[in-house]
């Protein structure tokens, strides 16, 4: 009776050893996914203009880059000053909006059809957001995509650079207002 006691005790605490090991290790699990209480949005807002032209044509025609260089690491520190870049564990893009400004030559409603995609050095060009059939002429909304953008917002050298398809013969000089806002969330 003594030697079933004493097996008894013997695989008890190997059972409470093993589960502490493993407990342990669920712990430092749920340390690497603290987040910082709630997502917050980094938002952007510029005005560009280039010389733009569209044709009637079945392709997405690529457009010239448009430098961003949005310094998500100055953003994070200005929200939460102990924390930065380092800590960065979701980005993805919340909203893309493109707003006609005064003296822009051509009508928003000259794109029929456009994607947006955001650069950085060293990476590939990512697919951040689309719109299909537009016909407002002051200002379209994209749909934003999915992508996680963790890396291209590490880099303070990124760009955003347009595909579109036009609806209509147009040329002139594009004068814009380009408005994002990135859905970033932080962990220790």
């Amino acid at each position: 009776m003594k030697k079933v006691f004493t097996n008894l005790f013997l695989v008890s605490a190997f059972l409470m050893a093993g589960n502490v090991v493993t407990s342990c290790d669920k712990v430092d699990d749920l340390i690497d996914d603290i987040s910082v209480p709630v997502p917050f949005t980094i938002k952007t807002d510029f005005d560009t203009q280039f010389p733009f032209a569209t044709v009637n044509t079945t392709d997405l025609v690529p457009y010239p880059e448009i430098p961003v260089n949005i310094d998500v690491d100055a953003k994070i520190k200005e929200q939460y000053s102990s924390l930065s870049i380092n800590n960065l564990k979701a980005a993805k893009l919340e909203s893309f909006s493109i707003e006609a400004l005064e003296g822009n030559a051509i009508p928003l409603d000259a794109i029929k059809d456009a994607e947006v995609y955001m650069r950085a050095p060293n990476l590939p060009d990512v697919l951040i957001g689309s719109i299909t059939n537009n016909t407002n002429a002051t200002k379209i909304n994209f749909t934003p995509t999915n992508e996680d953008l963790i890396n291209h917002l590490k880099s303070k050298q990124n760009s955003f650079f347009l595909k579109i398809r036009g609806s209509k013969v147009t040329a002139g000089n594009m004068k814009i207002k380009i408005s994002t806002g990135f859905r970033i969330e932080v962990g220790l």
